[in-house]
């Protein structure tokens, strides 16, 4: 097996050696996320531009390609079959090793467990898994001034470590999930002038060092799950910076974004991606500012406040800013709240925007009253859609059935709705992930049909099923019209007049229609009773 690796490892161009070569710097069964990766190679200086296409799509290719060839392994495959994480089989990471070490290209260090000494004096890259006040002796008679990444993979006692000035020549730093790190002197981190990828996600850290306003050639700043509610007004001053994220995930409510928008971000003209940020928070000049940033392809936003005077003038700005950029090269809109304003003033939203991608609505409380006007086939390119809905019409679906590109479409409805809804035989050209699901903590379903020829390329299917309406048509679901259904969860909503034996006569016809369905997907079911709306406890 090791001869058939070293061949395949053999078999890869230069660049692709180097950007494999780079996975050992994390521990085995460790999931690798790709964009965290690629930013990395990028910043390493591993990737240039090729044939008219960028740093970020070329690093993706070259990610895509060692796991079509088999030199590493997906884990967490997207709606659109991409691969969004990744981890490396232990004896490939033995065959990086051994490689590395003979390259001198990383330097692991694990307790007092190190390869230092191979390294002829010269360490390139160094990854901590774990520090002790022994490593730390060792380190400290080492010559730091040539490593080029520092990664300390959830490192404890980060106090030990050389301190930052040494490490000179960094390009990428990454302190993830290092919750120590409120221990270690950050004086001197504006020293790092090479330095392009710095992160501190994970680490709850609550202010950032001063130093960081003078990194002037840095590029990624990556400050997700930390506790930064506001940045130091010279931030603006990294021009340079094509990634800014700050959205820190809850897992009761989702993500959320506390931090204000920095006033003079109109500047940074280079950024790609934001996350984080709180429009109400955030001052009108600095929410206009947004518009500003013509090469942003992401942005994720909290809009909280619904009902205030200053929130309509921070919503009126917002949109303002949306009309703009939707003339230039946005790909993703996600936006949370934690209240019940919905998202209406979108509807004014022109011109449309012909790149996005994804549009994404993360709320337990808001709903729109209808389907937004700019869910129309004008936008072409529009793969992800999660909304919203009151309720869910025929017309909404055929509406959405029109769009070319959809990929992967999650409906959330507040309604019981008591009439079947039914799929046509038309539309839906591309999709391959459809979610019809309901609310948090609230009494929501539908009864939905497929006729055939609906939705001709789905694979995955998550229903909530009225389980009284769908008796009245046999609990027929028109699965068998789906020829490429992989994954089926269906939840049977009973309210209280729903006899056990319906219950039960339920669940066994889906069962029955799932299991005799050619592909035999994979098929889940649960059961939901009625909901009080007021106590938001089931009724027994």
């Amino acid at each position: 097996m090791n001869n058939i690796l070293s061949l395949s490892y053999n078999d890869l161009s230069p660049n692709l050696k180097t950007c494999l070569l780079y996975l050992c710097i994390y521990p085995e069964d460790y999931v690798i996320e790709r964009d965290i990766l690629v930013r990395r190679w990028i910043s390493e200086g591993f990737i240039s531009e090729e044939r008219g296409q960028s740093k970020q799509e070329v690093a993706e290719n070259h990610f895509y390609e060692l796991i079509n060839r088999s030199m590493v392994q997906p884990v967490e495959v997207g709606y659109d079959g991409k691969a969004r994480t990744c981890k490396v089989h232990d004896m490939m990471l033995e065959l990086l090793i051994s490689r590395s070490v003979e390259d001198n290209f990383i330097s692991l260090a694990v307790h007092s467990q190190t390869d230092l000494a191979k390294c002829d004096g010269l360490i390139r890259r160094l990854s901590v898994q774990h520090i002790d006040q022994e490593l730390a002796s060792i380190l400290a008679n080492e010559e730091l001034s040539h490593v080029r990444s520092l990664i300390m993979i959830a490192s404890t006692c980060i106090r030990h470590l050389p301190r930052i000035v040494r490490f000179e020549a960094l390009r990428v730093l990454d302190f993830q999930d290092c919750e120590s790190l409120h221990e270690y002197d950050m004086n001197g981190i504006d020293k790092l002038f090479q330095l392009k990828y710095l992160s501190f996600r994970g680490t709850y850290m609550s202010k950032l060092p001063s130093g960081i306003v003078r990194l002037y050639g840095l590029e990624t700043l990556d400050l997700r799950n930390t506790d930064i509610k506001e940045l130091p007004a010279g931030i603006i001053k990294l021009v340079k910076l094509q990634h800014l994220l700050i959205v820190r995930y809850n897992r009761f409510v989702g993500p959320v974004g506390n931090t204000k928008i920095p006033d003079g971000i109109g500047n940074m003209r280079n950024l790609q991606a934001i996350s984080g940020f709180n429009i109400i928070k955030s001052s009108l000049c600095a929410v206009e500012e947004l518009g500003n940033l013509t090469g942003l392809k992401e942005l994720h936003l909290q809009l909280d406040g619904g009902g205030s005077q200053e929130y309509k003038r921070h919503e009126d700005m917002l949109l303002s800013s949306l009309c703009k950029l939707g003339t230039c090269k946005l790909q993703s809109l996600h936006t949370y709240s934690c209240d019940s304003r919905p998202l209406q003033f979108l509807d004014s939203w022109s011109p449309l925007p012909g790149n996005l991608k994804i549009f994404q609505m993360t709320t337990s409380f808001s709903y729109l009253p209808k389907m937004p006007k700019w869910t129309v086939p004008a936008l072409t390119s529009l793969a992800y859609l999660k909304i919203n809905l009151i309720e869910a019409t025929e017309e909404d679906l055929r509406i959405l059935g029109e769009m070319p590109a959809l990929l992967c479409l999650s409906i959330t409805i507040n309604t019981v709705q008591k009439e079947r809804l039914t799929v046509q035989g038309v539309g839906f050209p591309c999709l391959k992930e459809f979610c019809l699901i309901r609310a948090t903590c609230r009494a929501s379903a539908v009864y939905l049909t497929f006729e055939e020829g609906a939705m001709p390329k789905v694979e995955k299917l998550e229903l909530l099923l009225f389980v009284l309406v769908a008796e009245a048509y046999g609990f027929y679901l028109g699965l068998g019209h789906l020829p490429f259904l992989r994954d089926a969860e269906v939840t049977l909503y009973n309210d209280a007049d729903t006899s056990s034996e319906i219950k039960s006569a339920a669940g066994a016809a889906i069962r029955k229609e799932a299991n005799s369905h050619p592909n035999h997907p994979r098929y889940f079911s649960d059961a939901m009773d009625s909901i009080s709306e007021e106590s938001g406890q089931s009724k027994q």
